[in-house]
């Protein structure tokens, strides 16, 4: 007596597969923007928070002399330091904006003041190119805290900062100014 043995091993269909790998990849297709996009925020969030520790050490240094500093030297020593360190922008990789043209160190933030009455701290922003220079700065136009970015002040200083609403490849630069 033969037995029948009734198979039920069966595998997927090429239909099933196709389905399978479409919702895959629509899936990936959607999160992929979503990491890319919260590196980003992630870069300007930590920007903004060096920019912050910056511009602490630019008012502490112009409360003890009455004046704002006028190279990172007077920050970091010798003598009274008031930040150990000036931290690098993470958007300024290829030093796009070298100390000749307003940065406080090669690869840092930019720096630019009027001397006695007001700061501004620069970083390069997502598009990593310097919008803002030295000769193109408006005093007068001028506002305090944060520019571009979330929160931040979409204008000032003569200038359009940057604006996550126009997405992650959106122009302009990023600020912190004071007093």
């Amino acid at each position: 007596m033969a037995r029948k043995i009734k198979d039920t091993a069966r595998g997927f269909t090429l239909v099933e597969l196709l389905v399978v790998v479409t919702i895959v990849a629509i899936l990936v297709g959607i999160a992929v923007p979503n990491f890319m996009g919260a590196v980003t925020r992630a870069r300007v969030a930590r920007a903004f928070a060096e920019m912050r520790s910056l511009g602490n050490a630019v008012q502490m240094y112009w409360i003890d002399h009455n004046i704002f500093l006028g190279t990172s030297t007077d920050l970091t020593g010798p003598g009274l330091v008031y930040i150990t360190s000036i931290p690098s922008d993470h958007f300024n990789e290829n030093a796009a904006r070298g100390v000749k043209d307003g940065a406080l160190t090669d690869k840092s933030y930019g720096y630019y003041t009027t001397g006695d009455t007001a700061w501004l701290i620069v970083s390069n922003g997502p598009d990593k190119n310097p919008d803002v220079s030295a000769d193109d700065i408006d005093w007068s136009a001028r506002t305090v805290g944060q520019l571009g970015g979330w929160e931040g002040s979409k204008t000032g200083y003569g200038y359009n900062w940057y604006d996550p609403g126009d997405g992650l490849s959106s122009s302009g630069d990023l600020g912190i100014s004071g007093p």
